[in-house]
Order: C-alpha cells, then structure tokens, then sequence
C-alpha cells in the first residue's frame, strides 16, 4: 500500500487510480481530514461511540493516516475491484476492506458536501440553484446490479432497455457541464419520464430543457422543452425535421458527456456489486461530487 500512495506526485498515477489530480485529491483531502477526526474520536471503526474521546490513531491501524485512507477510497470508487483484491493491495483481510467502506463513504460524501459539490437531491433545493435564461439537460443513467433471489424484486428492477437488473437515476446539467440535480435511486424497469414525473422538478421561467425521445410528453412547469421529432408508423422524416433533430443531439451531447465524467469512476459504470439502496445511491452522489470537482477545478485551472 505504501507503494502505490508513496507515487502519489506521479501526475498519471493519481489519474489512473483515483481519477483525481494532486491538486484536486489535496483539495478534497482538506475537508476529508477535519471529518475523519471528528469521526474517530468519538467512534470506532464498528460505529460504537467511544467512552472516553481518542485524539490519536493507535499504531496497528491498517490505514494510518487520512491521506491513506482517502486514496483507499477513491481507488475502490476509481477501480471497482474485488474486495478481496483491495484488501491484496493495501494487506489487510477482506473484511477490514468492507469495514472500512462502510465508514469512508459517508465522510466522502459529506466532505465534497462541504466544498458544495454534491448535486441537489430534491426539487426545492434545486429551484436555489437555478438561474433564469439557463438552458438545462436532462437524461437518466442506468447501473448493473447482481439478481436478487427474491422474484418480486428481480421483476421491478429488471430494464428491458439494458436487458439487465439495474437501478436507474435522472440527472440534471447545465452548458458548463455542472451536475445540478441528482434523482433518487430507483428500480430499473422505471421509465424515463415517470421517473422524471416522480421527481416533480420546477424551473424558471423561460429555461430550455433538452430532452431525448425517453421523455416525450414530459412538461414541467416553467420550462421550454425541446425534444427530438419522432418518426411516425408507415411514415419517414421530413429533411427538416432529420436536419432539427441533428442539430439537437449536437447540443445534447453536453450531457453524455456528463453521464460519461460521472463514470469515470467504474463503480458507477460497472455492476455495483455493494449491496443495499443507500449504498448504491450513496456511490452514484459521490460519483457526481467527484465530477463536480474535476469539472469546476480544471475549468477554473
């Protein structure tokens, strides 16, 4: 372990595992540290709340200090390995490796909360975000999930589109490639447009909205929906209407570009082998923060 984090200065290196640059991993470190303190004296790695507060790191820990541990994480979000591989790499058993998952990716997630990263999850706290006159995408990503054993659950999270068991989630984007919105995880047989429905989004008025065919019919309130012309039965497009629906996918390509940066890291690409709905969502909200970092950090650079 001490290996691959001693390579940190290695510019492609810190890419390719963590898909974050020094710059951006010393960033997101900051925040990090001031919760994982907070965190470790008052708890342990089991959750149980400490009788007496504990200001040092004891000496056997397997992942001493939080520079370790962050990049503990991002490799695992970045790489989406096995468990057992993870524990190889850092030499410690499996179940540490899942111990200390289930205590970092909290701290994760709050501490990109805290540099404002993280999408909105709900329609009132994105109406504060929105700008009027913005012109806004929309477009919902699907993840692969293992079978359930359970037939109900196997049925409403199958997607005929992927032809897979997946969960499903809507996201939201601005022209600077920003994730503003991030819809709650649901099953994957969900539609697009009911999903959006569920979300009950409100926009400014006068703010375009570009959508693909997934959501025809889909009008919320304030916004200027543009979608593409769809090919009737027994009838083909017109030049004009093949030459519109050109000129939009030309525009809504911002978005699977944004799709596509938010799966830069493989857990939110690859089958979530994680079990359990507030883990699956909590890694598809880091992905997003993760995005939002790179996106504003290197936009700023």
């Amino acid at each position: 372990m001490q290996s691959l984090y001693s390579n940190r200065s290695n510019h492609r290196f810190m890419l390719s595992l963590t898909s974050l640059t020094e710059a951006e991993f010393s960033l997101l470190l900051l925040h990090f540290d001031a919760l994982w303190q907070e965190y470790h004296r008052c708890f342990d790695l089991v959750g149980k709340s400490r009788r007496i507060e504990k200001f040092s790191e004891h000496s056997s820990m397997s992942l001493k200090g939080s520079p370790d541990k962050l990049f503990f994480l991002l490799m695992y979000l970045k790489q989406n390995p096995t468990q057992e591989y993870q524990a190889f790499a850092f030499s410690m058993s499996q179940g540490k490796v899942s111990q200390w998952l289930k205590v970092l990716l909290p701290l994760v997630e709050r501490a990109l909360e805290r540099i404002k990263l993280l999408p909105a999850r709900t329609a009132e706290r994105l109406c504060l975000r929105l700008l009027a006159g913005q012109v806004l995408y929309m477009d919902a990503t699907e993840r692969a999930i293992p079978r359930s054993a359970d037939y109900e659950r196997q049925r409403h999270e199958y997607s005929g589109k992927k032809c897979a068991h997946t969960v499903k989630n809507l996201l939201l984007s601005d022209e600077g490639g920003r994730v503003l919105y991030l819809s709650a995880t649901v099953e994957g047989s969900l539609r697009d447009k009911a999903l959006a429905d569920e979300a009950g989004l409100v926009f400014r008025p006068g703010q375009g909205l570009l959508l693909d065919l997934g959501f025809m019919g889909y009008q919320p309130e304030g916004a200027q929906v543009c979608l593409p012309v769809k090919k009737a039965r027994n009838r083909e497009l017109t030049d004009y209407d093949k030459l519109y629906n050109r000129l939009l996918a030309s525009l809504r390509v911002k978005v699977e570009h944004v799709v596509a940066g938010v799966k830069r890291v493989r857990i939110a690409k690859e089958k979530v082998r994680l079990h359990g709905e507030q883990v699956r969502d909590k890694v598809i909200s880091i992905a997003c923060g993760l995005h939002n970092l790179r996106n504003d950090y290197r936009n700023l650079s």
